[in-house]
């Protein structure tokens, strides 16, 4: 059951990072289909380019499909398309909370800054709450949009439905990596004097990825992480189900065993 939900999980995930990535998350789309930071588990509401500096939630939508969410030793993961500062998480337990007061209670220590990339934070301090018992994670953070003003300040919500930790059978997906871990090397070749395109000479200004291909390795690094994941749990699936099998099948005798027993 493990198995197929982890595999199951991979798939969300993959479809939510894919469907982030059709929209572009270059310097110039990036505002267009979701902020600098969202949620990529649990599932976030609609973004709305209008809302995203509005508390508590940076949406126009209320809460819709719940992710069922553990009681205890719950996670959450984060795809960051651009860097972002005074990251805060905070939760309310409500079925609607719409307020910035009404979450007041701190679930994961500030981060001071974060890097494009995937990150991933086990919750603290969660409030003591039963099965079945809606809530909303808050996420807050700074970061800037190219071309607009600096230090603006972001909201995202996560709405959940907790669940006991034995009923939860869903493994979310939790890894941290950077782009910048991603980079290619610099090359130790130099191209000749009269092949020099134009492309090379409007690069030669400044070191370092574009915030448009630093958003795009971010995803390009959830996507094939994700990967990894769901083939992980189709081997481990198939292994299991192979030691199964072997389980169940009936003892052969051998030749000999068989003409001695004969005699």
């Amino acid at each position: 059951m493990r198995f197929t939900a982890l595999i199951s999980s991979a798939s969300l995930a993959l479809s939510h990072v894919a469907m982030a990535a059709d929209e572009v998350h270059g310097s110039s789309e990036l505002g267009n289909s979701m902020g600098p930071v969202d949620f990529l588990w649990p599932s976030s509401r609609e973004w709305s380019a209008d809302a995203d500096n509005t508390a508590p939630c940076g949406s126009n939508k209320g809460p819709g499909d719940r992710t069922i969410f553990p009681i205890s030793q719950g996670l959450v993961s984060l795809s960051i398309a651009d860097a972002a500062y005074n990251v805060a998480f905070y939760i309310a337990v409500d079925d609607d909370p719409d307020a910035a007061s009404d979450f007041q209670t701190q679930v994961v220590q500030d981060i001071a800054e974060l890097d494009p990339g995937h990150q991933c934070y086990r919750l603290r301090n969660t409030p003591t709450v039963t099965a079945g018992t809606n809530a909303t994670i808050q996420l807050q953070y700074w970061a800037d949009y190219e071309g607009e003003k600096d230090n603006q300040k972001f909201y995202a919500c996560a709405d959940v439905t907790f669940v006991e930790l034995s009923d939860f059978d869903i493994q979310a997906p939790c890894f941290n990596v950077t782009s910048e871990e991603f980079n290619p090397p610099a090359s130790d070749s130099k191209p000749d004097a009269d092949t020099e395109t134009t492309s090379d000479k409007s690069s030669s200004g400044g070191g370092g990825l574009s915030k448009g291909a630093t958003a795009g390795v971010a995803v390009g690094t959830i996507v094939g992480s994700l990967a990894i994941v769901g083939l992980v749990a189709w081997f481990m699936l198939r292994r299991r189900k192979a030691a199964h099998a072997d389980a169940e099948a009936p003892a052969t005798k051998s030749v000999d065993e068989v003409e001695e027993v004969s005699r």
